[in-house]
């Protein structure tokens, strides 16, 4: 079973990049209407199991929060964002390197947002130029999305998570790309039902090889396949 939760690694990465350095930022003041840090959460089964497989579907369904994780802007907190019309710009420096996050809302209320570093990271001394990290967009009601990361200092696709909302049914799904932008190498799928129901299904290019369900209760099921889709185990939990 595929375990690796792309999104939290990505996250943490950035994170830790950003530790130890002292950061300078705008000082204009916060306006009422400043949109909030872009958040999307999925939840796992409710259960106090320690059943592998259920503590596994539990990480896999809320890897998909990694972007509401604090931790990716906490090199935010307390900056004052500068407006310019519609858009909200957070920066943060380090010596030469710089990041700037921004938020615009558009006419129909949804959001777009951009991450852009230009500079020398003083920590993995990587040079970018006017670079991409990730971008991505909202609704008006937050209910649908995509988030898009990018591999280092390219334009090239590196993942790519969207989340919708239909009837208060929320489905996530998470595509991994190879080094082309193209080949997608992994993929995850996850369904959070009204009743607090749900499913995760993890693949292996195309083939799925992880399943999960689980119950409003907490209770679960899960199945593990070949890479070529044969079913090579499956159990429960309560």
């Amino acid at each position: 079973m595929r375990q690796t939760i792309y999104f939290a690694v990505v996250a943490t990465a950035v994170a830790v990049g950003m530790m130890g350095c002292s950061k300078s930022s705008t000082t204009a003041p916060v306006t009422p209407t400043a949109p909030a840090f872009p958040s999307v959460t999925f939840k796992g089964p409710a259960t106090a199991s320690t059943d592998a497989n259920a503590q596994a579907t539990i990480a896999l369904a809320t890897s998909a929060n990694a972007y509401s994780n604090g931790a990716v802007f906490a090199t935010f907190a307390g900056v004052n964002p500068a407006q310019s019309g519609n858009s909200w710009t957070w920066s943060y420096t380090a010596g030469n390197w710089s990041i700037t996050f921004t938020e615009t809302k558009q006419p129909d209320g949804s959001y777009t947002w951009q991450w852009v570093e230009n500079g020398t990271n003083p920590n993995n001394h990587a040079v970018y130029s006017n670079w991409t990290f990730f971008s991505g967009s909202r609704s008006a009601d937050g209910a649908n999305g995509d988030w898009k990361v990018y591999y280092d200092s390219t334009t090239t696709l590196n993942a790519e998570f969207t989340w919708s909302t239909v009837s208060g049914v929320k489905t996530g799904s998470l595509k991994v790309y190879a080094s082309n932008g193209i080949t997608i190498t992994d993929q995850m799928t996850v369904i959070n039902n009204t009743d607090g129901s749900g499913e995760v299904d993890v693949y292996t290019g195309a083939v799925v090889t992880y399943k999960s369900t689980w119950s409003a209760n907490g209770s679960g099921t899960w199945w593990t396949y070949s890479n070529t889709g044969t079913q090579t185990g499956t159990g429960t939990w309560s």
